[in-house]
């Protein structure tokens, strides 16, 4: 069974959502709860966007530009930008002034993450550019190749979300995550190769892949190309990490007798 998970942009299936969007679910069934969509509106196309009561979402537009307006504030697009409703308390109408593309990543609240948001969460809508967001460093990825948070971590729940951006040749170790679920989309102008444990793709802009937790991945990118993608994770629920920490204590225990 293979461990990367990938849709090229050329196999998505777009279907009317209705209000002039059009969407495709993006490698569905990968987590219990969780959907992934790449959504498109033509420019001149006025949108409510879809909200949700009993679902966390984040809204990430990748191409184009337009303007999100609220009850209160509107946000203008220009560049890669985040958008996270405030869950269906009010309506968010996009305006595209441009032909427009978008992600749309949502997750179905479970009791650990009503409890969480109730005691702490970011200030919503919440809006933010790339260019706002906050660079960060890590040890196994070099210099030469950009790391920013768009989603820190516990903000929304269990979400979180991030952009690698940097030019070839260069490579960043290889690394994993013990409680993370992750994808990755590519941007425009990105090709690099994506390596977790022993296969490997080359993501293109428009594709979409997928990882479970405990892979070894690392990403390569060849003379006179870019790399350019933004993740998007999903913290496992205490439930599995629970039984994760309960099989390595039964392993242990197998072994000392």
């Amino acid at each position: 069974m293979s461990v990367i998970h990938y849709q090229k942009k050329e196999d998505m299936k777009f279907e009317t959502a209705g209000n002039g969007i059009l969407r495709a679910e993006m490698l569905p069934g990968m987590v219990d709860g969780v959907h992934t969509y790449k959504c498109k509106v033509a420019a001149g196309t006025v949108v409510t966007l879809e909200t949700f009561g009993d679902q966390t979402q984040i809204y990430y537009f990748t191409r184009g530009e337009g303007y999100v307006a609220t009850p209160k504030k509107a946000f203008n697009i220009e560049e890669p930008s985040l958008f996270i409703p405030n869950m269906d308390k009010e309506a968010n109408i996009l305006h595209a002034a441009t032909d427009m593309e978008f992600l749309q990543l949502t997750s179905v609240m479970l009791p650990e993450d009503y409890e969480q948001f109730e005691h702490w969460h970011i200030a919503l809508p919440r809006f933010c550019p790339l260019s706002g967001c906050i660079e960060y460093i890590e040890g196994f990825r070099p210099e030469g190749i950009k790391a920013l948070s768009i989603l820190d971590t516990h903000f929304l729940t269990r979400m979180t979300m991030g952009a690698i951006i940097g030019k070839g040749p260069n490579k960043a170790a290889p690394h994993s995550h013990d409680n993370l679920y992750q994808w990755y989309y590519g941007m425009p102008g990105t090709k690099f190769i994506y390596r977790a444990a022993d296969e490997e793709i080359e993501l293109h802009e428009g594709d979409w892949a997928f990882i479970p937790t405990d892979i070894e991945h690392a990403i390569e990118i060849e003379e006179d190309e870019n790399v350019n993608y933004v993740w998007f994770e999903i913290e496992l629920t205490k439930a599995e990490l629970e039984a994760k920490k309960s099989a390595v204590t039964d392993k242990k225990e197998r072994e000392r007798s």
